[in-house]
């Protein structure tokens, strides 16, 4: 198949793809089967797509029928850790808890150097670009001796990969941070560079009154430096199976109250999951009301949530992902950390993302919206504007997956998959580790 489109020289027609219809024009979505996928023809030419349209209507130029494979648009994933990748050899996590993974990052800060890092994170990158991502943002830890360099070595990945995965960078800050003498000039530096302003909503070392005071006047503080310089806000919220986590709902209030709709996202929100369903109700009309988004992360949440030494978890850890798409809330997935201390884990492989939250979430049953949870609405989150989605005018990036219906798509890695970019097949595969190894080694890491 990759050979048929090299030839068609960039001008073609896949007749017969089978597209979730959550990503297609509306005009297109009455053509959905229970499974919510549409029959459609794709007419691609000069890297964008020219045309889509009811299977078996298109019928110029050269054209490759896909007898009902499947066609997604490029993938976007919300919320990564470039930072930390690819450091679990050297920095393990003592008891595989998220305290314990903390604590080996922490400690690992010491070994970071420029040209380590930017081997780990052109490493995931790779991955990333083979598996068919488009977007990424990541989280990069801002306090402490590394975070200056971390985030320039980052700037520099950020330009040399700005043609094939698009990145954009959260400065991931104690939230005391924005309250300091200096958070003015922290702020500004990530203005200047078009980052995100980040966080975890928790202030350690105080009993709870004094935390949770505390907490929102850093969440205040957050808020209006984002009005004042325009920035979006992406933070961690709630990574806990605790029912007395509610930060969600503090950060939900400032978002409404400085209209910043469409501009928030909050990760994990595990908390959700073991709150009454009282307690669960109002935070999620408090959500929906103030525009904010929720990204759910099944890969890290599944291995680290509940944990405890010789004992089998009991609870998931999960978001009430069903809960939120079902009051309009957007809601994304994403990878979340890979290969590090927080998870031993993943390849930056958002099918895999896919596959794992319908399985633990129970996804199937309505699992039509689904599919725009790992293309559509974080590639809308991410301001990707003609991204994530199929859609006349939009870019000719997508992956044919040899998989005519959901079960046989998630009943195999579909490690065949074939990436398109531009209207071009990827001639790429996911990196051998041992690349990674010698990487390392030339960058003075053994």
């Amino acid at each position: 198949m990759a050979a048929r489109l090299e030839l068609a020289g960039g001008a073609y027609v896949l007749r017969g793809a089978r597209v979730p219809a959550a990503v297609l024009p509306a005009a297109l979505a009455g053509l959905a089967d229970a499974q919510g996928l549409a029959g459609v023809d794709l007419a691609v030419e000069g890297g964008r797509l020219g045309a889509v349209a009811p299977a078996g209507t298109l019928h110029a130029g050269a054209a490759l029928d896909l007898a009902g494979r499947q066609v997604w648009p490029a993938f976007h994933d919300l919320h990564t850790h470039l930072d930390k990748t690819h450091t679990l050899a050297r920095a393990p996590n003592a008891d595989g808890t998220l305290l314990g993974a903390v604590k080996a990052v922490m400690a690992d800060h010491a070994r970071w150097r420029p040209g380590e890092l930017e081997a780990r994170a052109d490493f995931a990158l790779r991955c990333a670009w083979a598996h068919g991502t488009a977007g990424l943002r990541t989280h990069l830890d801002a306090a402490g001796p590394q975070a200056r360099m971390a985030w320039e070595a980052m700037l520099a990945l950020r330009e040399g990969w700005a043609s094939r995965v698009r990145v954009q960078m959260v400065a991931m800050a104690p939230m005391e941070t924005y309250l300091d003498d200096g958070a003015e000039d922290f702020v500004r530096r990530v203005a200047e560079t078009g980052g995100v302003l980040g966080g975890v909503t928790r202030v350690p070392g105080l009993p709870p009154p004094a935390a949770r005071q505390r907490l929102a006047q850093a969440l205040a503080a957050l808020f209006d430096w984002a009005v004042r310089y325009g920035l979006d806000v992406d933070l961690h919220v709630d990574e806990s199976c605790e029912p007395e986590a509610d930060s969600l709902l503090e950060v939900a209030r400032h978002t409404q109250a400085r209209g910043l709709g469409g501009r928030v996202v909050c990760g994990h929100c595990c908390s959700l999951s073991v709150q009454t369903d009282e307690t669960r109700e109002r935070m999620l009309d408090a959500c929906r009301a103030a525009g904010l988004a929720i990204v759910g992360l099944p890969l890290v949440n599944l291995f680290l949530q509940d944990r405890a030494p010789d004992r089998t978890p009991r609870l998931r850890g999960l978001p009430p992902l069903q809960e939120i798409a079902a009051r309009g809330i957007p809601v994304a997935l994403s990878s979340d950390n890979c290969a590090d201390a927080f998870h031993a884990y993943g390849d930056y492989d958002m099918l895999e993302v896919f596959r794992e939250a319908v399985r633990n979430g129970h996804l199937d049953r309505h699992i039509g919206g689904w599919p725009a949870s790992v293309t559509a609405t974080p590639a809308a989150l991410m301001r990707q504007a003609g991204s994530g989605r199929i859609e006349e005018g939009g870019a000719a990036d997508f992956v044919i997956f040899d998989a005519r219906g959901i079960p046989e798509l998630l009943a195999r890695p579909q490690s065949d998959r074939l990436v398109v970019r531009a209207g071009r097949p990827l001639a790429v595969s996911p990196p051998p580790f041992d690349e990674l190894d010698a990487a390392l080694a030339r960058a003075g890491e053994a």
